[in-house]
């Protein structure tokens, strides 16, 4: 019957919903508003991979499933791609249950919740599908532990183990994308996050990076994983730089 449901709302609510961001993004970026760099990096139609991203605001969940729009368009139900955002952010509240037919909810403060979220993670991978991930499980202002680019000194946190173990059991393509001036649009303001009115008119740029093959390991061993992550995250930092 929660299946059914799901159905019901991905249908009725979630693909037009998909649809009028995707147009909403390419008029955003007719007027310049926000700049993709290297579209033809662009794996299109492209299953089992994973946009993986830095995190500056909380708009990249909104802003990153935009450019799936002819996916949404053409094969909706197997490409579509599913979103990993923060439980308590972008999926419990009530006005988000457009999102939670694809959404994958993570518990940032349960382990038990983040094994869970990782396994169906893993299960829509290899059944062809697409995950919106942001490896630094968390907005980047809020870490502790950073690592800069060479040349312009951007920044990133300390990756949340699980990327490396999701890629490696999946065999799944990463495609890298930066996200730079997201955070000039939506402020980070703890004390009043929500009565922040997004500064629409202020310029982000995407950036899309070279897909990134691994070879697949039944049984990834913890330098695998880390191999994985850091070579993520140095071609996070190496795209920033572009």
């Amino acid at each position: 019957m929660k299946k059914l449901w799901e159905k019901l709302i991905f249908i009725s609510v979630s693909l037009p919903i998909g649809y009028l961001l995707g147009i909403i993004f390419r008029i955003l970026c007719l007027f310049r508003i926000i700049k993709v760099s290297h579209w033809e990096r662009f794996p299109h139609f492209k299953g089992r991979l994973v946009l993986v991203s830095n995190h500056p605001s909380l708009l990249e969940p909104i802003l990153l499933p935009a450019l799936f729009f002819w996916e949404y368009l053409f094969h909706p139900f197997k490409l579509a791609p599913w979103s990993t955002p923060d439980k308590q952010n972008y999926y419990d509240k009530w006005y988000w249950f457009w999102l939670r037919p694809r959404a994958i909810p993570i518990e940032r403060r349960d382990p038990g919740g983040k094994a869970r979220a990782l396994v169906k993670m893993i299960r829509v991978l290899k059944k062809g599908g697409i995950i919106i991930l942001f490896p630094e499980g968390g907005r980047t202002f809020k870490g502790e532990r950073f690592h800069f680019s060479k040349k312009e000194n951007k920044k990133i946190r300390d990756f949340e183990g699980g990327i490396g173990w999701i890629v490696a059991k999946t065999g799944a393509t990463v495609l890298p994308v930066w996200v730079d001036g997201a955070d000039n649009v939506l402020p980070n303001s703890p004390d009043k996050l929500y009565h922040t009115f997004p500064r629409i008119w202020r310029k982000t740029i995407i950036k899309i990076g070279e897909p990134i093959e691994f070879v697949p390991s039944e049984h990834p061993s913890s330098e695998e994983r880390r191999y994985i992550e850091e070579k993520i995250r140095d071609t996070l930092l190496e795209l920033a730089d572009e």
